[in-house]
């Protein structure tokens, strides 16, 4: 093998020659986001001898490539993340040789959704390059092609590929135990032409389990001459384990799993390309494992083999989805998936971690059943022991083309970014009793912006953007920041304008205090949310998006240096294999002449009035038995002992009927619950509200801000004005929670002085709020008023603020005017102001 990694001379466009380090992107290292190309890449190579077939092997190269040997063009590849190989033997000569390798990235020349881009650009920005690895190989050691090795749990191994004409009449199989190098199986198979099919059964095996030190083999395909001498040989490393999905559960060597996964796109501020090192990889995993995560979803990119080698070596479940997205779908595009797809299946099939796959994401009617189908009969032909997905986001939910068979996908994924109040809704809404049972997987959902704590910068007083080939230095601003980019979506064109838009905000400390408030309500909600699923399945599982914050959202579990974003045992104790879930009662009532529900709130409740909570344990994980659960509510405590619980099920464990006392004023109570079994404790913590109940003056109560409601506070009156319906002259629609920072109602009389929004709000919150400025515009004819903000949302990604409760001042009375629903009614929440006791708080501490 001739190594062809290292320095490379390199232009791009009009430019001048310079030093190149390959493999990499080449943006960084050059200083030029923007340009397409042509960028040409040249070293020089030597060869000794020219008596042997000389083979060009390139791991990936983005996205169309031309080369050159000695001036002669041998051959072109087009794809971002395939490899390929091309036969240069008419080109090279013994002795020093050239090669020349012209790129052109993905851009206007090779459009973005023509060229299986993926994600990424949309993160920020697009990458070209040899961005993997480079080499020269003899013929000779080039003997095997299409080599497919399938291992499973009970021991049972097939191998089959082919090899070069002439090579051999035997293929040896050894396969080998990789932590004591111990043998342990073996078979020569006769060659039936130049192919090798056949099945080993090896005994006494240890299954690939989630485990920091997984048990791998490796199988070492040897081809023989007639006198048994060797001729080439190849190697995979394998690790024997099943996944399923049957009866609705997911199932990993027939044991219960719940997949707990994270969504990555791949963003590397460093790289740019996807290609982590194996301690950053290392790094990677165990944040997710501290955070509860057993999965890693590769979202629409394909990194290179150090990521799969890591992850099977240290048990890390990865769901591969294939880079599809938004795709412009003509007969060429669909020749490059076909081609592009079977040189990556071939390439990673082997890796026990990849435990699911999706063939893209949020597919609409483009991408045609029969175009699925072909890509789908592709993947399962490669990865026969992986749950598979036709479209990550489900056909239905987008318009996408139904199979015929409602068989195709192995899993129902859906992609709920929703509101708190929606997601329960979403699950009842997709949810049909007659369609085959099938665990739900959530290939995507339950983000949360945060906000970047901006301030960092000044802090460090470190003048100057960090220039493109510089490394990391949270000190500066990153390159991300200061320059034009591929992708200049809205998102990033708010991150890159931070300045302007915090300072037109009134926001001097650079967003410190946001972000941290950001961060405590992006736990509230992804507590809720998950344990919501939980609710619902024991098996199955989510990914939550995404791991680490990028340029155009904050959502993620790491910050932009890669440092945690939240505690880990916060965020273990419901993200976990066991995790104990809170329900409240169903009750139904009679109105208007029929019956109703009766949508209780999750987490707050009149005083004095009787309820219960549900406490119920969802098991991903094997039995529990004989196991002691323990509760306390303020000064009340408990326990239910001899509690079991089955592999993967999800049982109620004890029903507690509370009545929380009564008081003047609004009080707060957590409920802690912990279950003692065998392999140790399975805890969680609820915060529950309770509300005392007033009398409302709703004479003091209007529904418009008209003249009506002006003249009575001109004249001395304190009104509040209730929106239950947009205003267009100064609303906006906008979600409640999503994307957003709430700053408290701490000014509001009666109210807390808590900073940070949690599901206390669950009743109250609204689909519009109120624009300042516009709502100026109402009160340009009115001498003398003053306005004074009560509730206010920071969207985390525009950087502006937007109101829930004002109060104006103007004349002898006033006007608090507000968007909240103080009756609920929106999805899940309680459908009226006698059934939401926060609303009801609300209301009339904002008269006061």
């Amino acid at each position: 093998m001739t190594d062809l990694n290292g320095e490379w001379d390199f232009r791009l466009g009009a430019g001048d020659w310079q030093k190149i380090a390959v493999p990499g992107a080449w943006e960084l290292q050059v200083g030029d986001l923007l340009t397409e190309g042509p960028a040409v890449y040249r070293r020089n190579f030597y060869l000794g001898s020219t008596s042997e077939h000389v083979i060009l092997e390139c791991d990936a190269i983005s996205f169309a490539a031309v080369i050159s040997v000695n001036g002669i063009e041998v051959g072109s590849h087009t794809g971002m993340w395939s490899a390929f190989e091309l036969d240069v033997t008419c080109a090279v000569r013994a002795g020093d040789n050239e090669i020349e390798i012209e790129v052109w990235k993905p851009g206007q020349r090779y459009p973005l959704r023509q060229c299986l881009a993926g994600f990424l650009p949309d993160v920020a920005n697009t990458f070209g390059g040899i961005w993997q690895g480079i080499r020269l190989r003899l013929g000779s050691e080039l003997a095997f092609e299409d080599v497919q090795v399938d291992a499973r749990s009970d021991g049972s191994l097939h191998v089959s590929g082919c090899v070069g004409p002439g090579l051999g009449a035997v293929c040896q199989i050894v396969v080998l135990d990789c932590a004591s190098g111990r043998e342990c199986g073996a078979q020569d198979v006769a060659l039936t032409g130049d192919h090798f099919n056949t099945t080993l059964n090896i005994a006494n095996v240890t299954t690939w389990k989630m485990h920091e030190e997984a048990a791998l083999y490796e199988v070492v395909l040897t081809v023989l001459n007639d006198v048994h001498q060797p001729e080439a040989q190849t190697r995979k490393r394998i690790g024997f384990r099943d996944i399923s999905a049957q009866n609705g559960a997911t199932l990993l060597n027939k044991a219960p799993l719940h997949i707990r996964g994270v969504l990555s796109w791949g963003w590397d501020a460093q790289q740019l390309c996807p290609t982590p090192t194996r301690n950053e990889v290392r790094t990677l995993f165990a944040q997710c494992r501290a955070l509860g995560f057993n999965l890693v979803k590769l979202c629409l990119f394909v990194p290179d083999e150090t990521l799969f080698d890591v992850a099977d070596e240290e048990g890390m479940l990865l769901w591969l989805e294939l880079p599809m997205w938004l795709p412009n779908v003509t007969p060429a595009f669909k020749e490059l998936a076909l081609r592009e797809y079977e040189a990556i299946l071939r390439r990673v099939h082997h890796h026990p971690s990849i435990a699911l796959l999706s063939l893209g994401c949020e597919l609409d009617d483009a991408a045609d059943a029969p175009f699925l189908q072909q890509l789908d009969a592709l993947a399962r032909a490669w990865l026969p022991n992986a749950l598979h997905c036709q479209n990550s986001g489900s056909a239905e939910a987008y318009g996408g083309a139904i199979s015929p068979s409602a068989s195709e996908s192995d899993f129902y994924d859906y992609h709920f970014y929703a509101e708190p109040h929606f997601f329960q809704p979403l699950v009842d809404h997709f949810s049909r009793a007659y369609l085959p049972n099938k665990p739900w997987i959530y290939g995507e959902f339950c983000d949360a912006d945060t906000l970047r704590d901006f301030s960092i910068f000044a802090q460090n007083n470190v003048v100057g953007a960090q220039q493109c080939c510089a490394p990391t230095d949270e000190r500066r601003e990153p390159w991300w920041l200061t320059q034009p980019l591929t992708m200049q979506r809205d998102e990033l064109t708010w991150t890159q304008g931070y300045e302007a838009r915090l300072s037109a905000t009134g926001i001097t400390d650079g967003g410190k205090r946001l972000a941290e408030m950001g961060r405590a309500q992006a736990v509230a909600i992804r507590k809720f949310t998950i344990e919501q699923t939980r609710k619902h399945s024991a098996t199955g599982g989510y990914v939550v998006t995404g791991w680490q914050d990028t340029p155009i959202t904050t959502s993620g579990m790491v910050d932009d240096w890669g440092k945690l974003k939240f505690d880990p045992h916060d965020f273990a104790q419901f993200n976990a294999e066991r995790v104990l879930v809170l329900d409240r009662e169903r009750r139904r009532q009679w109105a208007q002449g029929g019956d109703r529900p009766v949508q209780h709130d999750p987490f707050v409740v009149w005083q004095g009035a009787p309820f219960e909570l549900h406490i119920s344990l969802s098991n991903g994980s094997s039995t529990v038995r004989d196991a002691q659960l323990t509760w306390q509510l303020d000064d009340r405590a408990g326990d239910v002992n001899g509690v079991s619980v089955g592999a993967g099920g999800l049982q109620e464990l004890m029903v507690l009927p509370v009545v929380l006392p009564v008081a003047s004023a609004i009080q707060q109570h957590t409920l802690t619950a912990t279950l003692r079994h065998a392999e140790g404790e399975t805890q969680n913590e609820w915060a529950l509200w309770g509300v005392p109940k007033q009398a409302i003056d709703f004479s003091r109560v209007v529904h418009a801000l008209d003249e009506i409601a002006i003249e009575r506070a001109r004249r001395g009156e304190r009104l509040l004005v209730w929106l239950r319906e947009p205003d267009e002259r100064f609303t906006q629609p906008m979600p409640f929670w999503r994307e957003a920072i709430h700053v408290l109602p701490s000014q509001v009389p009666g109210t807390f002085n808590e900073p940070n929004a949690d599901l206390r709000y669950f009743g109250v919150a609204t689909d519009f709020a109120m624009d300042l400025a516009k709502l100026g515009k109402v009160w340009e004819s009115q001498q003398a008023y003053d306005v004074r903000s009560l509730w206010r949302r920071f969207d985390a990604r525009a950087m502006t603020w937007a109101e829930y409760a004002i109060e104006v001042k103007i004349g002898a009375g006033s006007l608090v005017i507000s968007t909240l629903r103080f009756s609920g009614g929106l999805g899940a929440q309680p459908s009226s102001l006698a059934m939401n006791p926060m609303g009801s708080w609300l209301l009339t501490s904002l008269l006061m």
